[in-house]
């Protein structure tokens, strides 16, 4: 985050930044203004295409329905065909059957004009597939042009004579025939007993002229044909029959759909479908009966109540809303490439001299002071520029008198330090070094007091020798710690220097006085090291330990494998002494300090110091845990793999 802050903090790009927002701001503004006038004379243009296809087909619809009643209506007021028909309905009455009729040498003539005559019709009226007269009797199908039916018998004719007392011509709406099998709309009229001589017709209805229109060749091209409705489009037909709406057409993406497929009044989909089967009109967004969004113009039909719906995919419909939206985001997209192009190129002109600036005052600031600015321009930046040259060399100057002070000065402070080093060193070997001189000077004093004791004699000089041996010590311990000294490295197993270790310090163990128990890991790997420092270095840890439990207690010592820093082996030492307090555990490891300050107590604090040395070159670590009166924990971490 603090990352993304100091980049805004940056002039150049706060002015990339201020250049875009004025130049893209205006420029979306524009473009969103522009694309949304354009999608909703877009969309608008498809709603009326679609709506003039719907009102297009309706009309067609509209005009091919009423041309059929109007057949019918010429078909029913011909009177030589219904002089013909009735002469034919009497003379099947003579007879057993239809194919009697046909065969009788007295009706085979008449049968034949008649059958003739609807030939003459059904090719003068091309809409008609079958063109059948029935006996208004018993239904029976007396003469057709499609011979299969001829003698089956119609069950509904009753409803079709009881449709005609009331009217000269009607329809029945698209139904499957169950004559011919198929799918048809049937216009009827009646054949009213008609003289043959005068031509003159009575209220009798001796027979049904029954003209059968197949829908699949003569309706639903019609339909079927949709120019301007793209791969999705199509215009299909609907009825309600109690809760479903039932299509009347193929439809062209569920082929063999008419009168079988059915959608219900109370589903989601197919809105318009209910909506045109109830009268009503417009057209709106909805789901077809895919499942898929559509945009639909419905229409009403109200001879035979149909509902018409010319509908389109809303992917389809809309492409070309969302090419324009396309079309928008790249022209957005490389505007705003070249107003960041512009932009920065903009903002390094303007900010490449104070970069320039920034740059010199860095070099300057880090010691080079022969730096200087070229001057490219001679506005406020160039002048700007000539003076930081200016400054410059007056700095360069300035400085050249300062360095000299700086090391006549630097040079005092140097001595200065050492001899403080030199006299904080002294005062400490000379603090340690004066408790034995001191002890020395008194025991010689004894025996010059006493030069005949021989008993006091040899008491003092056996204390003498032991102050010498302490002043020994501390001064070999200081060499120790302040020369260099060289490594001797080889393979090792920790558990036997350890051991080697132990045998030096077991003289200083009182018997009884502190238990020492050991914990090895016999499976450790061997560990790269010079044993006898390592061994110098437990020796002092272990004394320190022992010496913290003057009044015994139990030493134990620890070896495994080390779980932090994985190829490594460690060391514990483990004292139940008095323990270290928090204020000196962090000093312990510092050369002269210790906690053996009471009487008869020895300690020169380089113990610890010098293990810590020997440790850390050997690339280990060592650490104390320890509380006042609970005993103190060193552990020791030596790699295993040899270092160089």
């Amino acid at each position: 985050m603090n990352y993304y802050k100091n980049i805004f903090k940056s002039i150049k790009v706060q002015l990339i930044c201020y250049i875009c927002f004025l130049t893209t701001v205006p420029l979306l503004f524009v473009c969103i203004v522009e694309y949304y006038s354009s999608k909703s004379a877009i969309e608008q243009r498809v709603i009326e295409q679609l709506t003039s296809i719907a009102d297009l087909k309706k009309s067609e619809l509209n005009s091919w329905l009423e041309e059929r009643l109007t057949d019918t209506s010429v078909i029913a007021r011909n009177k030589v065909l219904a002089a013909a028909a009735t002469s034919l309905l009497q003379q099947r009455r003579r007879f057993e059957s239809v194919h009697q009729l046909m065969n009788a040498e007295t009706a085979r003539i008449n049968y034949n004009r008649v059958l003739e005559n609807l030939h003459a019709l059904k090719q003068f009226y091309k809409h008609y597939n079958v063109i059948s007269i029935i006996d208004g009797a018993n239904g029976e199908v007396v003469i057709s042009t499609y011979p299969d039916i001829v003698g089956k018998t119609l069950s509904s004719f009753n409803s079709y004579i009881d449709i005609l007392e009331k009217k000269d011509v009607a329809v029945k709406d698209i139904y499957t025939s169950e004559l011919t099998g198929q799918n048809c709309m049937t216009y009827f009229c009646p054949v009213l007993m008609t003289d043959t001589v005068t031509l003159e017709s009575s209220d009798v209805i001796i027979g049904i002229i029954v003209l059968d229109v197949n829908v699949k060749n003569s309706i639903e091209p019609l339909i079927r044909s949709w120019p301007g409705m793209g791969k999705t489009g199509e215009t299909l037909l609907v009825r309600r029959e109690g809760d479903n709406i039932v299509y009347l057409n193929d439809l062209r993406h569920k082929q063999g759909a008419a009168l079988k497929f059915t959608s219900p009044i109370r589903s989601t989909f197919d809105i318009p479908s209910v909506l045109s089967s109830r009268g009503e009109e417009g057209i709106k967004e909805s789901k077809d009966y895919r499942g898929v969004n559509v945009l639909s113009a419905y229409r009403h039909i109200p001879i035979p109540n149909w509902g018409l719906v010319a509908k389109q995919d809303l992917t389809e419909a809309f492409a070309p809303v969302e090419k324009l939206k396309n079309r928008v985001i790249v022209l957005i997209f490389f505007c705003i490439i070249i107003v960041i192009a512009i932009g920065v190129s903009f903002a390094n002109r303007i900010t490449q001299p104070i970069l320039q600036l920034a740059q010199g005052a860095k070099s300057i600031g880090s010691g080079n002071l022969d730096h200087r600015i070229p001057i490219t321009s001679q506005n406020e930046v160039g002048i700007l520029a000539g003076e930081f040259n200016q400054m410059a060399a007056k700095l360069k100057e300035s400085y050249s008198n300062l360095e000299q002070k700086v090391e006549e000065r630097t040079s005092q402070l140097l001595r200065a330090e050492r001899l403080a080093a030199v006299g904080e060193l002294a005062a400490e070997v000379a603090h340690e070094i004066n408790n034995p001189l001191g002890g020395l000077r008194n025991f010689a004093s004894m025996l010059e007091n006493e030069p005949e004791n021989i008993t006091q004699t040899k008491k003092y000089a056996t204390l003498m020798l032991e102050g010498l041996k302490r002043v020994e010590m501390i001064v070999k311990r200081l060499l120790t710690f302040s020369r260099p000294y060289t490594l001797h490295i080889s393979e090792n197993n920790i558990n036997t220097v350890i051991n080697s270790s132990l045998e030096f310090i077991e003289h200083r163990i009182e018997p009884g006085q502190v238990l020492i128990h050991k914990e090895f890991n016999d499976s450790l790997p061997p560990v790269f090291l010079d044993a006898d420092h390592i061994s110098q270095a437990l020796i002092n840890i272990m004394v320190n330990a022992i010496e913290s439990m003057p009044n015994g207690g139990k030493l134990t010592i620890k070896t495994d494998t080390c779980k932090k820093h994985g190829e490594c082996v460690t060391v514990c030492v483990v004292d139940s002494g008095c323990g270290i307090s928090a204020e000196n555990i962090d000093k312990i490891f510092e050369p002269f300090f210790t906690t053996k300050n009471k009487e008869g107590e020895k300690g020169l604090g380089m113990g610890l110091a010098i293990s810590k040395r020997i440790i850390e070159d050997h690339y280990g670590e060592i650490s104390v845990e320890s509380k006042a009166g609970q005993g103190t924990t060193f552990s020791v971490c030596l790699p295993c793999h040899k270092t160089e």
